[in-house]
């Protein structure tokens, strides 16, 4: 009996082993995903010695890599700052790089070893503590004027709130006196006015105790700004009251503006506000009865010195005066948004109104080096400059350049092989994280050539997606692929509109991802809400239940073109208001007709809602590429396609 235990127990070893053999010697692609998913079970289970067996098996395997780091990390306290470091090194540039990167720096700053810090972790890390950890370690290597600089730059650009490992480093700002007390408050300011509250909650730390009280003050204010305000009148002026009341009159105004103009006339017999205080609370006031196309706006507006009215107000003041027709008061306005970075998603939308007031005030030559620079460009204000001075829409025709190259040199990267496996496994976001963080390391051209190698594999929505981190819009081939043309042309015959009105929804809406589903659950190819697509398909004699139904291709578009054409009746065939409704709702649209006949261009720079203003002119431009994509040489102007609006 014992001879046959041991027979048996031998042979359990024998076969236990040829299988260990079998897996390390996993040759075929599927061997190797089936190994890989093995041991990624293992380690979520724990295991991670069991995954450590499989790694051999995968040393030609894409994904290898990440799960040499998830080992790597699974147990810390086995693996060395040196082995972290040879991963750094032979993952550059990559998510899985960053992460092991955070994961050194955060164990090097802990044991206060800075010359491993700065000697281990690449110069320029992406996450934002490691950034702290690596200005920190030069401070204290003597490298003190290089650190603070480095520290101070990471306070004055980022768009992140510091997370508790930075504060070692934001106390060296303090300590060598880099930050004064008034750049704490600036910030507190700034932090709040973009309601990042908790942060600056954490930055009043640094306050005087008083000055914690008002801020404090200010907190409560947030909660309940009318009430609070009230109280607030009855106090003794100082600048920290008086930038409480401020943001308290502009929560005020954007909750209910009739509120805020009686309160702001008290507060005003009160307080002595500066010019740039009063600033900020009249741009805000002017910007929401301008919203309402309400002319007591233009002249609130207005009577703001230009150096104090805030880029807002600058904005609105635009968008009023050239529904009024007020070129004089657009011109300036104009002029001082151009100076201004991010007062749009177009840079050329201020130029082009600027032009559009200069033509008014018969400055003709002016207008037209503005119109001619315009027209170079493939953007909605670059198609509408070449029409007013008559040239030929640019980089329509032009032949794309030869990135194969590029392209080439792309596909041997690791990280292009780790995001074609994730894909092959399944796992899209996944890969878009690979992806996305190899374009950060990568000049405009590398970048429109994997925007390019994207399309050829039949990723629409990821060349497009990749185009837009380099915001080159002339590089019309990659931006506006064709698409779901056969579905398009079928259904632009069924219900008597323009196929490339249709492609250039879609191409908005989705950017030709089928499987999209926004926050709002609008869903597919044109993002058509539940709801909306049920009511089309009871009218069109269909059954639409399900969202798997909604979100197949054929019936999406079937859907949406049959919206769009109700839309375009509905107003008449203009397809600019059609447009708009389309995005905002047709019972929108009437309400924000102008009192007399007006150009579809200051109607639409109009448009209160920030969204659906972008999304119109997105439409249309779009609208107009693929306009000459189908019909080449016959296809239509933006101008002739965006008819006046009528009146009221």
């Amino acid at each position: 009996m014992k001879d046959r235990f041991k027979l048996s127990w031998s042979v359990c070893c024998l076969l236990s082993c040829l299988s260990l053999m079998q897996s390390l010697k996993a040759s075929t692609l599927e061997e190797q995903r089936a190994n890989f998913q093995a041991a990624r079970a293992a380690i979520q289970a724990g295991k991670v010695e069991e995954a450590r067996l499989l790694l051999p098996s995968l040393k030609a395997y894409p994904l290898a890599s990440w799960l040499e780091a998830r080992i790597l990390v699974a147990n810390p306290e086995q693996t060395s700052d040196a082995a972290l470091a040879k991963f750094i090194a032979d993952n550059p540039n990559s998510l899985l790089g960053d992460n092991i990167s955070a994961r050194l720096a955060e164990r090097l700053a802990a044991q206060a070893k800075w010359a491993e810090l700065l000697k281990l972790i690449p110069a320029n890390p992406e996450q934002l503590t490691t950034q702290c950890y690596r200005a920190e370690a030069l401070i204290n290597m003597g490298l003190i004027n290089q650190g603070l600089e480095q520290a101070k730059n990471l306070w004055d650009t980022s768009k992140k709130d510091f997370p508790d490992d930075c504060s070692s480093m934001l106390l060296q700002l303090q300590t060598h006196k880099v930050l004064s007390y008034s750049d704490y408050w600036q910030r507190i300011k700034s932090l709040m006015a973009n309601n990042r509250v908790s942060a600056a909650r954490d930055l009043s730390t640094y306050l005087s105790e008083e000055d914690k009280k008002f801020f404090e003050l200010w907190l409560a204010t947030r909660a309940a700004p009318a009430k609070q305000l009230t109280e607030l009148l009855t106090q003794t002026d100082s600048p920290q009251l008086r930038a409480i009341i401020v943001d308290a009159i502009k929560e005020i105004a954007d909750d209910k503006l009739e509120t805020a103009l009686p309160l702001w006339t008290q507060a005003q017999a009160s307080f002595k506000f500066t010019g740039a205080e009063k600033g900020e609370v009249e741009s805000r006031l002017g910007m929401w009865e301008a919203w309402r196309h309400n002319d007591n706006g233009l002249d609130r507006l207005k009577r703001i010195p230009v150096a104090e009215r805030t880029k807002e107000g600058n904005a609105w003041l635009a968008r009023l005066a050239m529904r009024s027709q007020d070129w004089p008061a657009l011109l300036e306005a104009s002029v001082a948004l151009e100076a201004v970075e991010g007062t749009d998603d177009e840079w050329d939308t201020w130029f082009y109104w600027q032009a559009r007031a200069l033509e008014n005030l018969k400055k003709t030559a002016e207008a037209q080096a503005v119109y001619e620079r315009l027209a170079k460009n493939s953007t909605y204000y670059g198609f509408l400059a070449a029409d007013r001075i008559g040239q030929d829409y640019a980089n329509l025709d032009q032949a794309p350049p030869d990135r194969s190259q590029r392209m080439q040199g792309l596909q041997k990267l690791a990280v292009y092989q780790r995001f074609q496996e994730w894909n092959a496994l399944g796992e899209r976001s996944q890969a878009r994280k690979e992806w996305f963080r190899l374009l950060q390391a990568m000049d405009k051209e590398g970048v429109l050539a994997a925007a390019e190698l994207a399309l050829r594999q039949k990723d629409a929505n990821l060349a497009i997606w990749t185009v837009s981190k380099v915001k080159d819009w002339n590089s019309v081939d990659v931006r506006f692929p064709l698409m779901y043309e056969q579905i398009v042309m079928d259904q632009a015959r069924l219900q008597g509109i323009r196929p490339e009105w249709i492609l250039g929804i879609m191409r908005r809406e989705s950017a030709f991802d089928a499987s999209a589903e926004s926050s709002a659950k609008a869903l597919g190819l044109m993002q058509l809400m539940p709801g909306t697509a049920r009511d089309i398909g009871r009218q069109l004699g269909m059954q639409v239940v399900a969202k798997e139904d909604i979100l197949q291709p054929d019936l999406n578009v079937k859907l949406g073109s049959a919206y769009l054409r109700d839309m375009l009746k509905r107003f008449s065939g203009n397809y600019a208001q059609a447009t708009a409704a389309y995005n905002a709702g047709p019972g929108r649209i009437p309400k924000w007709a102008p009192p007399q006949r007006l150009a579809a261009d200051q109607w639409v720079e109009s448009i209160p809602f920030d969204e659906t203003r972008k999304y119109v002119r997105a439409v249309m431009a779009y609208t107009t590429v693929y306009d000459h994509k189908l019909n080449n040489d016959q296809h239509l102007r933006l101008s002739m396609r965006l008819q006046p609006i009528p009146a009221r």
